[in-house]
Protein backbone atom coordinates (compact mmCIF):
# COMPACT_ATOMS: atom_id res chain seq x y z
CA UNK A 1 0.00 0.00 0.00
CA UNK A 2 1.47 3.46 -0.72
CA UNK A 3 -0.64 6.28 1.11
CA UNK A 4 0.26 9.75 1.92
CA UNK A 5 -2.84 9.86 3.73
CA UNK A 6 -2.07 7.60 6.93
CA UNK A 7 -2.12 7.30 10.57
CA UNK A 8 0.98 8.33 12.04
CA UNK A 9 2.58 9.42 15.82
CA UNK A 10 1.19 13.22 15.80
CA UNK A 11 -1.87 12.33 13.77
CA UNK A 12 -3.58 9.55 14.56
CA UNK A 13 -6.75 9.52 12.60
CA UNK A 14 -5.57 10.81 9.42
CA UNK A 15 -6.32 8.79 6.67
CA UNK A 16 -7.93 6.40 9.03
CA UNK A 17 -9.95 5.12 5.94
CA UNK A 18 -6.55 3.48 4.75
CA UNK A 19 -5.92 1.58 7.90
CA UNK A 20 -9.16 0.51 8.14
CA UNK A 21 -8.92 -0.98 4.58
CA UNK A 22 -5.81 -2.41 5.57
CA UNK A 23 -7.52 -4.13 8.57
CA UNK A 24 -10.25 -5.54 6.65
CA UNK A 25 -8.36 -6.98 4.09
CA UNK A 26 -5.34 -8.24 6.11
CA UNK A 27 -6.83 -12.32 6.26
CA UNK A 28 -6.15 -12.48 2.80
CA UNK A 29 -3.27 -9.77 2.12
CA UNK A 30 0.07 -9.57 3.44
CA UNK A 31 0.51 -5.59 3.59
CA UNK A 32 4.10 -3.94 3.51
CA UNK A 33 2.95 0.08 3.77
CA UNK A 34 4.75 3.03 2.20
CA UNK A 35 3.42 6.04 4.08
CA UNK A 36 5.84 9.13 2.80
CA UNK A 37 5.72 12.56 5.16
CA UNK A 38 6.49 15.68 4.27
CA UNK A 39 9.68 16.81 5.14
CA UNK A 40 10.17 19.60 7.55
CA UNK A 41 12.68 20.34 9.81
CA UNK A 42 11.73 20.05 13.89
CA UNK A 43 12.80 24.15 14.24
CA UNK A 44 10.53 25.05 11.42
CA UNK A 45 7.70 22.72 12.33
CA UNK A 46 8.13 24.50 16.33
CA UNK A 47 8.22 28.24 13.95
CA UNK A 48 5.27 27.58 11.95
CA UNK A 49 3.19 26.00 14.97
CA UNK A 50 2.77 22.26 13.80
CA UNK A 51 3.77 19.13 14.98
CA UNK A 52 6.46 17.62 14.07
CA UNK A 53 5.24 14.44 12.32
CA UNK A 54 7.18 10.66 13.60
CA UNK A 55 5.48 7.30 12.96
CA UNK A 56 5.77 3.97 14.32
CA UNK A 57 7.35 1.34 12.14
CA UNK A 58 4.68 -1.04 12.89
CA UNK A 59 1.49 -0.77 12.58
CA UNK A 60 -1.24 -3.83 13.25
CA UNK A 61 1.92 -6.11 13.14
CA UNK A 62 2.35 -4.69 9.83
CA UNK A 63 5.96 -2.97 8.55
CA UNK A 64 5.18 0.53 7.50
CA UNK A 65 8.10 3.11 5.90
CA UNK A 66 8.04 6.48 6.03
CA UNK A 67 10.46 8.23 3.57
CA UNK A 68 10.43 12.16 4.08
CA UNK A 69 9.90 14.22 0.49
CA UNK A 70 10.47 18.14 0.55
CA UNK A 71 7.22 19.70 -0.41
CA UNK A 72 6.73 23.54 -0.55
CA UNK A 73 3.45 25.20 0.98
CA UNK A 74 0.35 26.44 -0.88
CA UNK A 75 0.94 23.53 -3.71
CA UNK A 76 4.37 25.81 -4.95
CA UNK A 77 5.89 23.93 -7.68
CA UNK A 78 3.35 21.14 -7.23
CA UNK A 79 4.12 19.00 -10.13
CA UNK A 80 7.72 18.19 -8.67
CA UNK A 81 5.54 16.84 -5.46
CA UNK A 82 4.59 13.69 -6.86
CA UNK A 83 8.61 13.42 -8.13
CA UNK A 84 10.13 14.09 -5.37
CA UNK A 85 8.06 11.73 -3.29
CA UNK A 86 8.79 8.91 -5.76
CA UNK A 87 12.57 9.91 -5.40
CA UNK A 88 12.72 9.61 -1.59
CA UNK A 89 10.38 6.32 -1.53
CA UNK A 90 12.59 4.64 -3.82
CA UNK A 91 14.96 2.59 -1.11
CA UNK A 92 11.77 1.86 0.39
CA UNK A 93 9.95 0.80 -2.43
CA UNK A 94 13.18 -1.49 -3.96
CA UNK A 95 13.99 -3.28 -0.27
CA UNK A 96 10.36 -4.07 -0.42
CA UNK A 97 9.90 -5.54 -3.89
CA UNK A 98 13.49 -7.64 -3.43
CA UNK A 99 12.11 -9.06 -0.54
CA UNK A 100 8.38 -9.03 -0.86
CA UNK A 101 7.71 -9.59 -4.93
CA UNK A 102 4.45 -7.68 -4.77
CA UNK A 103 1.67 -8.41 -6.61
CA UNK A 104 0.11 -5.15 -6.90
CA UNK A 105 0.10 -1.61 -5.67
CA UNK A 106 -2.32 0.10 -4.56
CA UNK A 107 -2.00 4.12 -4.08
CA UNK A 108 -4.41 5.70 -2.44
CA UNK A 109 -5.35 9.43 -3.92
CA UNK A 110 -4.42 10.18 -7.63
CA UNK A 111 -1.96 13.21 -6.79
CA UNK A 112 0.85 12.72 -5.15
CA UNK A 113 0.78 9.25 -3.92
CA UNK A 114 -0.58 7.20 -7.20
CA UNK A 115 1.53 9.34 -9.37
CA UNK A 116 4.38 8.40 -7.37
CA UNK A 117 3.51 5.18 -7.09
CA UNK A 118 3.85 5.06 -11.45
CA UNK A 119 6.75 6.42 -11.10
CA UNK A 120 7.98 3.62 -8.74
CA UNK A 121 6.88 0.59 -10.81
CA UNK A 122 8.10 2.11 -14.32
CA UNK A 123 8.17 -0.53 -16.50
CA UNK A 124 7.73 -3.56 -14.08
CA UNK A 125 5.33 -5.61 -14.69
CA UNK A 126 3.45 -4.70 -11.54
CA UNK A 127 -0.33 -3.32 -11.45
CA UNK A 128 -1.52 -0.32 -10.17
CA UNK A 129 -4.60 -0.18 -8.42
CA UNK A 130 -5.75 3.72 -7.96
CA UNK A 131 -8.06 4.53 -5.05
CA UNK A 132 -9.98 7.91 -5.81
CA UNK A 133 -11.37 9.89 -2.74
CA UNK A 134 -12.84 12.77 -4.08
CA UNK A 135 -10.48 16.27 -3.38
CA UNK A 136 -7.79 14.29 -4.87
CA UNK A 137 -9.66 14.57 -8.49
CA UNK A 138 -10.84 17.51 -8.01
CA UNK A 139 -8.46 19.97 -6.50
CA UNK A 140 -6.13 18.42 -9.30
CA UNK A 141 -8.13 19.34 -12.48
CA UNK A 142 -8.07 23.00 -12.05
CA UNK A 143 -4.57 23.65 -13.59
CA UNK A 144 -3.36 21.73 -17.34
CA UNK A 145 -0.37 20.40 -15.80
CA UNK A 146 -2.07 18.72 -12.88
CA UNK A 147 -5.12 17.43 -15.07
CA UNK A 148 -2.68 16.37 -17.87
CA UNK A 149 -1.12 14.10 -14.49
CA UNK A 150 -3.89 12.88 -13.24
CA UNK A 151 -4.86 11.73 -16.68
CA UNK A 152 -1.59 9.75 -17.16
CA UNK A 153 -1.55 7.99 -14.01
CA UNK A 154 -5.83 7.02 -14.53
CA UNK A 155 -4.87 5.65 -18.12
CA UNK A 156 -1.77 3.27 -16.21
CA UNK A 157 -4.20 1.64 -13.51
CA UNK A 158 -5.08 -1.85 -13.75
CA UNK A 159 -8.09 -0.74 -11.73
CA UNK A 160 -9.71 2.43 -10.79
CA UNK A 161 -11.60 2.35 -7.02
CA UNK A 162 -14.14 4.81 -6.29
CA UNK A 163 -15.67 5.19 -3.20
CA UNK A 164 -18.78 6.89 -5.02
CA UNK A 165 -21.14 6.27 -8.05
CA UNK A 166 -20.62 9.89 -8.72
CA UNK A 167 -16.69 9.83 -8.21
CA UNK A 168 -16.74 7.04 -10.56
CA UNK A 169 -18.99 9.08 -13.36
CA UNK A 170 -16.33 12.11 -13.12
CA UNK A 171 -13.32 9.62 -13.72
CA UNK A 172 -14.82 7.69 -16.50
CA UNK A 173 -15.70 11.63 -18.03
CA UNK A 174 -11.98 11.78 -18.26
CA UNK A 175 -12.02 10.02 -21.42
CA UNK A 176 -8.34 8.23 -19.74
CA UNK A 177 -9.43 5.34 -18.61
CA UNK A 178 -11.91 2.19 -19.88
CA UNK A 179 -14.76 2.24 -18.25
CA UNK A 180 -14.49 -1.49 -17.20
CA UNK A 181 -11.79 -0.71 -14.77
CA UNK A 182 -13.32 1.50 -12.82
CA UNK A 183 -15.31 0.05 -9.82
CA UNK A 184 -16.77 1.73 -7.23
CA UNK A 185 -16.35 0.31 -3.37
CA UNK A 186 -17.22 2.78 -0.44
CA UNK A 187 -14.83 2.98 2.45
CA UNK A 188 -15.31 0.92 5.39
CA UNK A 189 -16.04 2.87 9.03
CA UNK A 190 -16.03 1.02 12.41
CA UNK A 191 -18.37 -0.54 13.20
CA UNK A 192 -17.99 -1.67 16.50
CA UNK A 193 -17.08 2.13 17.48
CA UNK A 194 -19.79 3.44 15.83
CA UNK A 195 -22.62 1.19 16.54
CA UNK A 196 -26.26 1.58 17.37
CA UNK A 197 -27.02 4.38 20.60
CA UNK A 198 -30.66 4.04 22.13
CA UNK A 199 -31.32 7.69 22.98
CA UNK A 200 -34.36 9.07 25.32
CA UNK A 201 -37.08 11.26 24.10
CA UNK A 202 -36.41 15.09 26.17
CA UNK A 203 -37.72 18.13 26.32
CA UNK A 204 -36.21 21.27 25.01
CA UNK A 205 -34.84 22.17 21.29
CA UNK A 206 -34.20 19.77 18.32
CA UNK A 207 -30.33 18.40 18.32
CA UNK A 208 -28.51 18.67 15.43
CA UNK A 209 -24.53 17.85 14.87
CA UNK A 210 -22.67 18.31 12.27
CA UNK A 211 -18.90 16.65 11.59
CA UNK A 212 -16.53 18.50 9.03
CA UNK A 213 -13.50 20.20 8.55
CA UNK A 214 -14.44 23.82 8.72
CA UNK A 215 -13.40 24.83 4.83
CA UNK A 216 -15.53 26.26 2.53
CA UNK A 217 -16.49 22.44 0.59
CA UNK A 218 -17.85 21.90 3.73
CA UNK A 219 -20.85 24.02 3.16
CA UNK A 220 -20.89 25.05 7.00
CA UNK A 221 -21.79 28.65 6.03
CA UNK A 222 -24.51 27.56 4.38
CA UNK A 223 -25.76 25.49 7.27
CA UNK A 224 -25.38 27.76 9.25
CA UNK A 225 -27.83 30.58 7.29
CA UNK A 226 -30.37 28.32 6.52
CA UNK A 227 -30.73 26.72 10.27
CA UNK A 228 -31.27 30.79 10.86
CA UNK A 229 -34.20 30.75 8.04
CA UNK A 230 -35.69 27.55 9.73
CA UNK A 231 -35.57 28.94 13.24
CA UNK A 232 -37.05 32.31 12.16
CA UNK A 233 -40.03 30.13 10.78
CA UNK A 234 -40.44 28.67 13.89
CA UNK A 235 -37.96 25.78 14.08
CA UNK A 236 -36.77 25.19 17.81
CA UNK A 237 -33.08 23.76 17.22
CA UNK A 238 -29.33 23.66 18.63
CA UNK A 239 -26.41 22.83 16.60
CA UNK A 240 -23.23 21.23 17.52
CA UNK A 241 -20.61 21.95 15.34
CA UNK A 242 -18.06 19.50 15.05
CA UNK A 243 -14.15 20.35 13.19
CA UNK A 244 -11.31 22.77 13.16
CA UNK A 245 -10.26 24.73 10.37
CA UNK A 246 -9.45 28.54 9.12
CA UNK A 247 -13.18 29.59 8.55
CA UNK A 248 -13.81 29.26 12.39
CA UNK A 249 -14.00 33.07 13.24
CA UNK A 250 -15.83 33.76 10.10
CA UNK A 251 -18.14 31.01 10.92
CA UNK A 252 -18.69 32.17 14.39
CA UNK A 253 -19.41 35.83 12.75
CA UNK A 254 -22.32 34.24 10.73
CA UNK A 255 -23.53 33.00 13.95
CA UNK A 256 -23.69 36.45 15.43
CA UNK A 257 -24.98 38.54 12.53
CA UNK A 258 -27.83 35.47 11.79
CA UNK A 259 -28.86 35.66 15.70
CA UNK A 260 -28.35 31.84 16.42
CA UNK A 261 -24.84 32.18 18.10
CA UNK A 262 -26.87 30.85 21.23
CA UNK A 263 -28.11 27.94 19.19
CA UNK A 264 -24.63 26.97 18.00
CA UNK A 265 -21.42 25.09 19.86
CA UNK A 266 -18.18 25.41 17.79
CA UNK A 267 -16.91 22.00 19.31
CA UNK A 268 -14.02 21.64 17.79
CA UNK A 269 -11.89 18.57 15.98
CA UNK A 270 -13.18 15.57 18.01
CA UNK A 271 -12.47 11.79 17.08
CA UNK A 272 -12.72 8.40 18.62
CA UNK A 273 -14.74 8.18 21.61
CA UNK A 274 -15.45 11.92 22.03
CA UNK A 275 -16.85 11.90 18.15
CA UNK A 276 -19.00 9.31 19.21
CA UNK A 277 -20.10 10.90 22.28
CA UNK A 278 -21.26 14.50 20.83
CA UNK A 279 -23.05 11.76 17.99
CA UNK A 280 -25.03 10.23 21.34
CA UNK A 281 -26.39 13.47 22.40
CA UNK A 282 -27.69 14.51 19.23
CA UNK A 283 -31.29 13.55 17.47
CA UNK A 284 -30.39 14.04 13.81
CA UNK A 285 -26.83 14.95 11.54
CA UNK A 286 -26.66 17.91 8.98
CA UNK A 287 -23.49 18.07 6.46
CA UNK A 288 -24.23 21.05 3.88
CA UNK A 289 -21.49 20.07 2.15
CA UNK A 290 -20.54 21.94 -2.04
CA UNK A 291 -19.20 18.70 -2.74
CA UNK A 292 -18.64 15.07 -0.93
CA UNK A 293 -16.63 12.55 -2.47
CA UNK A 294 -18.18 10.10 -0.03
CA UNK A 295 -19.27 11.08 3.20
CA UNK A 296 -17.52 8.77 6.08
CA UNK A 297 -18.99 11.38 8.49
CA UNK A 298 -22.71 10.67 7.06
CA UNK A 299 -22.33 7.04 7.48
CA UNK A 300 -20.12 7.17 11.27
CA UNK A 301 -23.68 9.30 11.89
CA UNK A 302 -26.48 6.77 10.65
CA UNK A 303 -24.63 3.62 12.32
CA UNK A 304 -25.29 5.23 16.20
CA UNK A 305 -29.12 5.34 14.56
CA UNK A 306 -29.02 9.32 13.58
CA UNK A 307 -31.43 10.77 10.89
CA UNK A 308 -29.48 12.57 8.17
CA UNK A 309 -30.07 15.80 6.39
CA UNK A 310 -27.07 15.94 3.18
CA UNK A 311 -27.06 17.34 0.10
CA UNK A 312 -26.71 15.79 -3.38
CA UNK A 313 -23.34 16.76 -3.71
CA UNK A 314 -21.38 14.14 -5.08
CA UNK A 315 -21.63 10.77 -2.26
CA UNK A 316 -24.29 11.25 0.08
CA UNK A 317 -26.82 10.05 -3.01
CA UNK A 318 -25.15 6.74 -2.91
CA UNK A 319 -25.86 6.45 1.44
CA UNK A 320 -29.07 8.40 2.04
CA UNK A 321 -31.94 6.57 1.15
CA UNK A 322 -35.29 8.12 1.97
CA UNK A 323 -35.73 5.71 5.43
CA UNK A 324 -32.51 7.16 6.39
CA UNK A 325 -33.27 10.94 6.18
CA UNK A 326 -33.13 13.52 3.68
CA UNK A 327 -31.56 15.04 0.66
CA UNK A 328 -31.43 18.73 -0.54
CA UNK A 329 -29.25 20.89 -3.42
CA UNK A 330 -26.32 22.32 -2.21
CA UNK A 331 -25.27 25.53 -1.91
CA UNK A 332 -28.82 27.26 -1.04
CA UNK A 333 -29.65 28.28 2.17
CA UNK A 334 -33.19 27.99 2.05
CA UNK A 335 -32.65 24.05 0.72
CA UNK A 336 -31.48 23.65 3.78
CA UNK A 337 -34.01 24.91 5.97
CA UNK A 338 -36.51 23.56 4.00
CA UNK A 339 -34.57 19.69 4.95
CA UNK A 340 -34.58 20.75 8.66
CA UNK A 341 -37.98 21.73 9.14
CA UNK A 342 -38.56 18.27 7.20
CA UNK A 343 -36.41 16.59 8.95
CA UNK A 344 -37.63 17.62 12.54
CA UNK A 345 -40.87 17.23 11.44
CA UNK A 346 -40.64 13.34 10.51
CA UNK A 347 -38.08 12.45 13.41
CA UNK A 348 -40.43 10.78 15.37
CA UNK A 349 -41.12 8.38 12.19
CA UNK A 350 -37.75 7.13 11.50
CA UNK A 351 -36.48 3.46 12.40
CA UNK A 352 -33.15 4.66 13.88
CA UNK A 353 -32.68 0.86 14.80
CA UNK A 354 -32.94 -0.10 10.96
CA UNK A 355 -30.89 3.03 10.02
CA UNK A 356 -28.05 1.66 12.50
CA UNK A 357 -28.71 -1.96 10.77
CA UNK A 358 -28.14 -0.35 7.17
CA UNK A 359 -25.25 1.14 7.66
CA UNK A 360 -23.35 -1.37 9.42
CA UNK A 361 -24.02 -3.92 7.01
CA UNK A 362 -23.04 -2.07 3.90
CA UNK A 363 -19.97 -0.52 5.12
CA UNK A 364 -19.05 -2.62 8.00
CA UNK A 365 -14.94 -3.73 7.33
CA UNK A 366 -15.52 -7.27 6.06
CA UNK A 367 -17.98 -6.30 4.09
CA UNK A 368 -16.15 -3.68 2.08
CA UNK A 369 -12.83 -5.90 2.61
CA UNK A 370 -14.13 -8.61 0.60
CA UNK A 371 -15.02 -6.20 -2.21
CA UNK A 372 -11.53 -5.27 -2.04
CA UNK A 373 -10.08 -8.44 -2.03
CA UNK A 374 -12.55 -8.87 -5.03
CA UNK A 375 -10.80 -6.68 -7.05
CA UNK A 376 -7.15 -7.65 -5.88
CA UNK A 377 -7.75 -11.26 -7.13
CA UNK A 378 -9.03 -9.90 -10.46
CA UNK A 379 -5.89 -7.90 -10.98
CA UNK A 380 -3.40 -10.29 -9.99
CA UNK A 381 -5.01 -13.18 -12.14
CA UNK A 382 -5.29 -10.83 -15.13
CA UNK A 383 -1.76 -9.65 -14.69
CA UNK A 384 -0.74 -13.39 -14.27
CA UNK A 385 -2.83 -14.12 -18.00
CA UNK A 386 -0.60 -11.41 -19.23
CA UNK A 387 2.78 -12.53 -18.23
CA UNK A 388 1.61 -16.14 -19.86
CA UNK A 389 0.57 -14.82 -22.73
CA UNK A 390 3.55 -12.34 -23.70
CA UNK A 391 6.11 -15.61 -21.62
Amino acid sequence: MFAKQFPNDAEPFRGLFTLQQLRATSDDVEWQVIAPLPWMPRWLAAVLRRQYVTGAPVVDGVTVERPRYPVLPKRTLYTTVAPLMAAASRGAFDRIRLSHRPQFVHAHAIYPAASAARKLIGSDPVPLIVSVHGSDLHTNLVRPAWAREVRRTLASAAAVICVSNALADEVRELDCVDSGRVVVIPNAVDVSRFAYIPRDPHDGPVRLVSVGNLVPVKGHDILLRGLAVAVREGLDATLDLVGGGPQLDWLRSIAASEGIADRVTFLGPLCGDDLVAALARADAFVLASRREGFGVAIVEALATGLPVLATRSGGPEDIVGDADGILVAPNDPREIARGLMQLVRNLAGFDVRAIAERAAERYSPDRVGAMLVSVYCSVVNAASETGRHHG
